[in-house]
C-alpha cells in the first residue's frame, strides 16, 4: 500500500524552494528584492525555478540544495530562469569522492550575456557571427597589434561548407568596436575544457555555443569596472563549480583568473538526446533553441 502521506520528489523540491531559508537566499541575491516588495519578489523567482524544474524530468532528480545554489547564481546576475533562454538549470552527474550523485547546475544562455552587455549601459552593440568555407574570399580578417577587425560582407545565399571561424564584437562607449575572432581548432580547444564536450548543447547546437564561447572570450578584453555584470557572468559560465565561478567572478574584476578542470560530466554524455532531450517538454526544447539568436 503506497504511504499517502508520502512526499514525492517534486514536492520536496517545491519545499525547499518555498522554505524560509531558500527564499532568504533569493532575496539576498536579487538586486531587485528590495523594500517591502523583497519577499514577493523571492517567491516570484523561486515559483520560475519550480516552473523550470517541473518541465524538466532529469532536474527532479537533483539535489535540492543544489537547484537552490544553482537558482542563487542566477538570481545574483538578476537573470530569469524560462523559456528566454536568458540562463538554466541544467542537470549533471558530479563525482564526490567515488560516488556520483545528479546535482542542478546554473548555465548562463548565449542570450544572457547579451542582456548583461546591454544592461552596463556602455554597450551600444554586441553580435556573433559564424564564417564558413564558402565566405572564405569574402570575409576580410585583419589582426594589427593585437586588435581584430572583421570585414563580413552580408549574403542573400546561405553559406555553404563547414564553419571555419566565430567572431563577437562589441561597441564600447569611449573605445569603439572591440573584436575577439575564435578559429575552430580554438573553439573545440575550449570545448575540451568544457564540463561536458558532448552535451546536447554542443551537438546540437554547436554554431550557437561557438559564438557563446566567442562573447565568453571577448569578455576578457572589456573594461571590467564598467562592464562588472557582463565579466561575472562570462566568469561564471568559464568555470565548473559554484564555489570556483563565485570566487573568480570576484577575482576577475580586480584581474584574469584562469579556470579549472573538475572531473564533471553531463548526464548521459553519450546519449544524443540526453539529459535535455529524451524526457524533455516543447519548453525545454525551446530552452535549448534560444541559444541561437
Amino acid at each position: 500500500m503506497v504511504n499517502q502521506n508520502q512526499i514525492t520528489p517534486i514536492e520536496s523540491i517545491k519545499n525547499g524552494l518555498m522554505s524560509t531559508d531558500a527564499l532568504a537566499i533569493f532575496s539576498d541575491n536579487l538586486p531587485s528584492a528590495t523594500g517591502k516588495h523583497a519577499k514577493e519578489v523571492a517567491r516570484r523567482f523561486a515559483k520560475m525555478v519550480y516552473t523550470a524544474v517541473c518541465q524538466n524530468p532529469s532536474l527532479q532528480q537533483c539535489s535540492v540544495a543544489s537547484i537552490i545554489k544553482a537558482a542563487s547564481i542566477s538570481a545574483s546576475l538578476d537573470l530569469d530562469i524560462d523559456t528566454r533562454g536568458l540562463a538554466y538549470l541544467v542537470p549533471y552527474n558530479t563525482k564526490r569522492g567515488n560516488v556520483k550523485v545528479k546535482e542542478a547546475q546554473f548555465q548562463i544562455g548565449y542570450l544572457g550575456l547579451i542582456e548583461l552587455a546591454y544592461r552596463s549601459g556602455k554597450v551600444k552593440a554586441i553580435s556573433a557571427h559564424c564564417v564558413y568555407d564558402s565566405e572564405k574570399g569574402e570575409v576580410e580578417i585583419k589582426r594589427i597589434d593585437g586588435q581584430f577587425t572583421v570585414k563580413h560582407p552580408f549574403s542573400y545565399e546561405k553559406p555553404t561548407g563547414s564553419m571555419i571561424a566565430v567572431y563577437a564584437t562589441a561597441e564600447v562607449e569611449g573605445l569603439g568596436p572591440q573584436t575577439t575572432v575564435l578559429r575552430t581548432d580554438e573553439i573545440e580547444k575550449f570545448r575540451g575544457l568544457s564540463k561536458a564536450p558532448d552535451s546536447p548543447a554542443w551537438k546540437d547546437h554547436y554554431e550557437a555555443m561557438a559564438k557563446k564561447t566567442a562573447i565568453r572570450q571577448l569578455a576578457k578584453y572589456l573594461p571590467k569596472s564598467t562592464l562588472e555584470d557582463f565579466t561575472k557572468g562570462a566568469a561564471i559560465d568559464e568555470h565548473e563549480t559554484f564555489v570556483e565561478a563565485q570566487v573568480s567572478a570576484e577575482e576577475i574584476i580586480k584581474a584574469e583568473a584562469g579556470s579549472e578542470i573538475i572531473d564533471t560530466e553531463v548526464v548521459n554524455p553519450e546519449a544524443a538526446n540526453e539529459p535535455q532531450q529524451a524526457e524533455q517538454t516543447e519548453a525545454d526544447k525551446s530552452a535549448w533553441r534560444t541559444e541561437e539568436v
